[in-house]
């Protein structure tokens, strides 16, 4: 037997017998942690739970002065008077941002609606509150 079938052979013996060791087997896991980290988790739950925010996308209309905002806000709202809508300040502008969508589909169909109004308008990927 020469070296290149040593070689080979070995190979196929340590992979047949890793099959053997390696078979799954069920069984039960036990977590002991301290009443501390147990008020932790609870806290951030509970946290999570009145705080409910997920990946999702907003459209921005205007960013820029604060009266630029507010009249951008309402003429929107004259157009689209059952949005959600949001004047907000980010440093250093201020900002009109519409709609809560969670998915990408959704928010490129609101988009090319809104775009016919307000041309410059942009996605921004952001979390949302649903």
């Amino acid at each position: 037997m020469n070296l290149k079938h040593k070689i080979q052979f070995t190979i196929v013996f340590l992979f047949v017998c890793s099959f053997g060791y390696t078979q799954i087997t069920e069984g039960t896991l036990e977590v002991n942690s301290s009443s501390e980290i147990k008020k932790l988790i609870q806290k951030k739950i509970n946290y999570n739970n009145s705080n409910p925010k997920v990946k999702g996308y907003r459209i921005q209309l205007f960013n820029g002065s604060e009266s630029g905002a507010n009249n951008t806000r309402n003429k929107f709202l004259a157009l689209f008077p059952n949005a959600t809508t949001s004047v907000d300040w980010d440093s250093p502008e201020w900002k009109v941002r519409v709609g809560k969508y969670k998915t990408r589909l959704e928010v490129d169909k609101a988009i090319e609606e809104i775009k016919l109004a307000f041309g410059n308008a942009i996605v921004i990927e952001m979390m949302i509150r649903i």
